[in-house]
């Protein structure tokens, strides 16, 4: 190219912007609880469906709050009492902030049926 011709300016975000515009891979990344969150619930589809029939049941007899911990505990003993002794499954309490934002995200109706405090769960907007 010859100092006469006029170079080609490929349009982007001005140095400034892009420092404050998160990149396609820090979009993509996950926690690994989240990693692991996710593969329980593959592992286990069950769990979420049993949550949100329970979270109903509380809503129709008219509670408006009530804790993810007790729900999990239930589940617990469900699950207990109903299969082999023998079976692997653990509930990782970890999951329980998952869960909560995830049935109140994907269920409006139940937006701060659980009270929330700051947690990695935060980190996605996925749940």
């Amino acid at each position: 190219m010859t100092d006469n011709q006029v170079r080609p300016v490929i349009a982007g975000p001005r140095p400034q912007e892009e420092a404050m515009q998160p990149s396609l891979f820090d979009v993509l990344v996950k926690t690994p609880e989240m990693i692991k969150y996710e593969a329980f619930k593959e592992a286990n589809p069950w769990v979420m469906p049993a949550l949100l029939q329970m979270v109903y049941k509380l809503h129709i007899q008219g509670h408006t709050h009530y804790g993810i911990a007790a729900l999990v505990e239930v589940l617990r003993y469900q699950h207990a009492t109903t299969n082999d002794p023998t079976s692997e499954f653990k509930f990782n309490n970890n999951y329980r902030a998952f869960m909560a934002r995830e049935i109140m995200q994907e269920n409006p109706i139940f937006e701060g049926f659980f009270s929330t405090r700051k947690s990695v769960a935060d980190l996605s907007e996925d749940y």
